[in-house]
């Protein structure tokens, strides 16, 4: 049974029928997440290796710093990979992982251009989707297409 770790945002809560879905994949781990205060070593030895990271904005961040340090794949939802709104910046390990990137193009939190810019130079040559429309908050639809497309 596949093992899935899915993040919520900074300013969204745990659970819901995005957890519901995953549930239906495998096996989900959808802790409340506290990300001003996170021991992200400590949080990371409570994980395991699980086979899939999934996150969404400041959930996307730390799943794809997991997925460096790990080597798991991740499936990140408009990603505050830049432009967070709390001052963290976590060391990326040189792990070979898959990065697929779904951005709104008119988010107006996390500018999608910025993240595609800045991530397909610098970093592992992610897969990016962009859904014409869809702002800061992925509907349900878009991430069941999406999880279903990726994964």
């Amino acid at each position: 049974m596949k093992k899935i770790v899915y993040l919520h945002g900074l300013e969204s809560n745990q659970g819901g029928k995005k957890v519901e879905f995953l549930s239906s994949k495998g096996m989900v781990y959808a802790p409340s997440m506290d990300y001003k205060n996170l021991n992200l070593d400590k949080f990371i030895l409570t994980l395991g290796i699980p086979d899939l990271i999934i996150g969404s904005s400041m959930g996307g961040y730390i799943a794809d710093i997991i997925g460096s340090r790990l080597g798991v794949d991740v499936l990140l939802f408009n990603p505050a990979l830049h432009s967070r709104s709390i001052n963290v910046d976590y060391e990326y390990y040189g792990n070979t992982y898959n990065r697929t990137i779904i951005l709104g193009t008119t988010d107006k939190i996390i500018d999608p251009k910025l993240t595609k810019n800045l991530w397909s130079v610098h970093y592992n040559d992610p897969t990016f989707d962009e859904i014409e429309g869809m702002g800061h908050r992925t509907p349900f639809s878009v991430f069941v297409n999406m999880y279903n497309k990726y994964t």
